[in-house]
Parts: C-alpha cells; sequence; structure tokens
C-alpha cells in the first residue's frame, strides 16, 4: 500500500511538473506572438482564406477545369508559415512541413500521382491543424481586446471549417463512398480537382455552421462521428470566443473607470 502511495505521488509531481511546463510555454508563444506583430500576420491568413473561399467558386464558374485547388491551398500553407515566424522553433517546424506539403499537392496534381497527393493533404492537414491551435492559444492568452483578438478569432473559425474540409477529402480518396450527394458517391473527379474539394468545403462549412441543408451527407461511421464533431466544435467555439470577448471586454471598461 505505501508503495502503490509512493508511485501515486511522484506521478501526481510528474504530472504538476509538465502541466506547469507546458502552461508556461502557451504562455510565452502567446506573448512572444503579441510583441512580433500578430496582427499582420493574421491578417495575411484571414486574405488567403477569404481567397480561398471565394476564389474557388468563381474559378470554377468562368475558367472550369484548372489547379485552383491546390494552388489557393499552397498560400493558405504560406500563410500558416509566417503566422508561425514569431517563434525560431515553431516557423522551422511549419516551414518543413508547410515545403513538403505544397511539394507534394504540386507534384501528384501535375502528375497524377494518388499517394502522393495524399501525403500532401496529410502534411497540410498537420500544419493547418497546428497553426490552428497557435492561434487559438493566442486568443485564450491574450488579456485585452483588440483587433488581432477580432482577426485572430475570425481566423481560427474559418481554419476549423478548413481542416475539416481536408479530413473529408482525405476520407474520399481513401474510401469513396464515404459521402454521398444524392444517391451519387462523392469521389475525386478526373475531369475538375477542383470541383470536388468545393463540394467538401461546402459540406465543411454547411456542418460547422449547423445548416444542415441535407444534399451532402455522411454514409461512413467514421464520417458520420467527424461531422458531428465538427458541428460540436463549432458551436462550442463560438460560445467560448464570444464569452471570452465579453469578459475581456468588461474587464477594460472596468480598468478605465479605476
Amino acid at each position: 500500500m505505501s508503495a502503490l502511495s509512493s508511485w501515486w505521488g511522484n506521478a501526481r509531481r510528474i504530472f504538476a511538473h509538465v502541466s506547469s511546463g507546458a502552461g508556461r510555454l502557451l504562455l510565452t508563444v502567446a506573448n512572444r506572438d503579441e510583441s512580433r506583430g500578430a496582427l499582420g500576420r493574421h491578417s495575411f491568413m484571414l486574405v488567403s482564406l477569404m481567397l480561398l473561399l471565394v476564389a474557388l467558386p468563381f474559378g470554377q464558374a468562368v475558367s472550369g477545369e484548372t489547379t485552383r485547388f491546390p494552388l489557393l491551398l499552397i498560400l493558405v500553407l504560406i500563410s500558416a508559415v509566417v503566422v508561425n515566424s514569431h517563434q525560431r522553433w515553431m516557423f522551422v517546424v511549419a516551414s518543413l512541413f508547410g515545403i513538403a506539403a505544397a511539394g507534394g499537392l504540386a507534384y501528384g496534381e501535375f502528375f497524377d500521382s494518388h499517394p502522393v497527393r495524399i501525403v500532401g493533404e496529410l502534411l497540410s492537414l498537420s500544419l493547418l491543424g497546428f497553426t490552428t491551435l497557435v492561434m487559438f492559444n493566442s486568443l485564450i492568452q491574450t488579456s485585452h481586446v483588440s483587433q488581432d483578438t477580432i482577426v485572430g478569432g475570425i481566423c481560427v473559425y474559418l481554419l476549423i471549417g478548413l481542416c475539416f474540409a481536408m479530413v473529408f477529402i482525405l476520407m474520399t480518396d481513401l474510401e469513396p463512398g464515404a459521402l454521398m450527394q444524392g444517391d451519387q458517391a462523392l469521389f475525386r473527379s478526373t475531369f475538375d480537382d477542383s470541383a470536388h474539394a468545393m463540394t467538401l468545403l461546402y459540406f465543411s462549412f454547411v456542418t460547422l455552421t449547423t445548416l444542415g441543408y441535407g444534399d451532402v451527407m455522411p454514409q461512413s461511421d467514421m464520417a458520420r462521428m467527424f461531422a458531428v464533431s465538427e458541428a460540436l466544435i463549432g458551436q462550442l467555439y463560438l460560445v467560448v470566443f464570444m464569452a471570452r470577448l465579453v469578459a475581456l471586454y468588461v474587464v477594460g471598461v472596468r480598468r478605465r473607470l479605476t
């Protein structure tokens, strides 16, 4: 019994040290992000995300078959590297992932290599997910409402939708029929690859905002669980983000009054 108590005490101390170290690291990352002019970097990310959402359907209507989605996604990846440039080790890691992801996307697109394309999409998802966590951490750690807080909050919301869109793209690559549009299975089109990506972006943001039109539906158990998870994350994020904004605004008003 004494040995068990000793082991439990040691485990608690180790956990406390790890938690304390992780907390200090997250705070340091957030402070460095703010001190290095996060607004400009976050604004670049917002522009690239809006360009992806606007230019993709516009290009589909105007130009037909092109490589729009990989090129627009590479622009978002570049902005993700820029967002992570406030700390050297983060910049190095993001740059390596970004270069590898962009190379995989470009090679898979122009040489029609399915395995390389999937690797590029996995690396893209990893970089986008990491960037989303970094920006969300900055929002949580900030002590006042600023223009950067608003821009960063919008970016995180859009990045969540894009990350889940990448998950659904990978899912349909690995398991055709995981999602259905009407009575037809969704799969990558050999005629226009961007149309497939645009459909899954649409499905992702419809799910994130819980609109639920029902024209695209998950069929596999994995697809259903990811759809439910995205809807929950989308609603919880809005609640947390808005509550954080209101709390910081109230604190700021009280400080000014005193």
